[in-house]
């Protein structure tokens, strides 16, 4: 019975409080709690610790595109320190995640980490790739694309005897986790190919090959941008509007009315945002998802505009369902944060939720395009 109880009242979710309630009506100001006005603060600070380190990763990847692009200068530095970022940032999700589905001893974590760093490395598809480390390092010459589906199965073995050997571990932890792990695998390959991946074209007249970026590093900005809009004005929304629970059982704390307002705001912003890169000639060699945008545009420009249009509405409902996503595997273990490594925040996955599966979305994007 206690059990039960507890898993009733385990909060899952970062966003808008549910409670306390006021007068039993959650639809009042929740801002004038003194409770809510600190982890408003809290949240706002750790906001602006999180985009400063958006603009590391960002920043990396438009010098490399940039610089390629535009000068002769040597851009593999900017590159590798793209690359080596994400690598650290997929080390802590998956220490979370392994943390979070029993997987803590550290023999667990070593290994399993470095099978994730190994399928993030590994190329799926070549032409995708035609950037630095890849193009240095000559992948193609000894890897092949099938070695790519026995790694993912060794991996997925190697998950599942652990969950029958481990008695803490049983084997839906490890499946979830396996499933959960592809995701992020994925999710921070489409941030390295957008951020990083380049393409060649030859000019008909002159017979110059001329380097560019092929989905242009915006492409992240614009898609973390509606993420982010969407997470704060959902927790704005809530907090002030917000009667109706939108999930109970898996997010207590979100409402019908605050993801309303956030998928509101976050979509009319993107389709601005991606409008004013496509109309406005100086950066449109920066628009978001430009090699495949522009070829539709080179088809039908309205084309062109509907397609951003729907993008735009539809990522920032991917994100809020990689947010519940997230939040389920919680409940499943009954824990609030998967780490408390960011302040007011919890830790990298309880920040990066949305944002992963909405990465891993359009991995699936471009890898049907490219």
């Amino acid at each position: 019975m206690k059990k039960n109880k507890d898993k009733n009242e385990f909060e899952i979710t970062e966003t808008a409080e549910i409670s306390p309630e006021i007068n039993g009506d959650i639809g009042n100001n929740r801002f004038k709690l003194p409770s809510a006005k600190r982890n408003f603060k809290v949240r706002v600070l750790s906001t602006i610790v999180l985009l400063a380190l958006l603009l590391g990763f960002v920043v990396s990847g438009a010098i490399y595109t940039s610089l390629k692009s535009y000068t002769d200068l040597n851009a593999d530095a900017a590159s590798y320190t793209s690359i080596i970022l994400t690598v650290g940032l997929l080390g802590i999700c998956m220490f979370e995640m392994n943390k979070t589905m029993g997987f803590k001893n550290w023999y667990y974590q070593v290994l399993m980490i470095t099978f994730a760093t190994i399928m993030f490395i590994f190329p799926l598809s070549f032409n995708m790739y035609n950037f630095s480390f890849y193009t240095e390092m000559s992948l193609e010459t000894w890897l092949q694309l099938w070695q790519f589906p026995v790694l993912v199965t060794s991996y997925l073995i190697v998950t599942i005897i652990i969950g029958f050997a481990d008695k803490r571990i049983d084997i839906k932890s490890a499946l979830i986790n396996f499933i959960m792990t592809m995701i992020i695998i994925m999710g921070l390959k489409a941030f390295s190919i957008s951020s990083l991946g380049l393409i060649e074209t030859v000019n008909p007249e002159t017979n110059e090959i001329k380097i560019s970026a092929r989905f242009s590093f915006v492409t992240i900005v614009w898609i973390w941008m509606m993420i982010i809009l969407s997470d704060s004005f959902q927790y704005i929304g809530g907090m002030r509007f917000g009667k109706t629970k939108l999930s109970p059982n898996i997010s207590p704390k979100k409402t019908w009315e605050g993801a309303l307002i956030g998928l509101g705001v976050a979509a009319t912003s993107g389709i601005i945002f991606a409008m004013i890169f496509k109309f406005t000639p100086p950066l449109q060699d920066f628009q978001p998802l430009k090699e495949p945008m522009q070829s539709l545009g080179g088809r039908s420009m309205a084309l062109e505009i509907i397609v951003y249009i729907l993008l735009a509405l539809v990522f920032p409902i991917i994100g809020l369902f990689g947010d519940l996503l997230f939040s389920w595997v919680k409940r499943q273990v009954n824990i609030k944060d998967y780490s408390n490594l960011i302040p007011g925040h919890g830790g990298a996955l309880d920040r990066m939720d949305s944002i992963l599966f909405s990465l891993f979305v359009l991995f699936i994007f471009i890898s049907s395009v490219a």
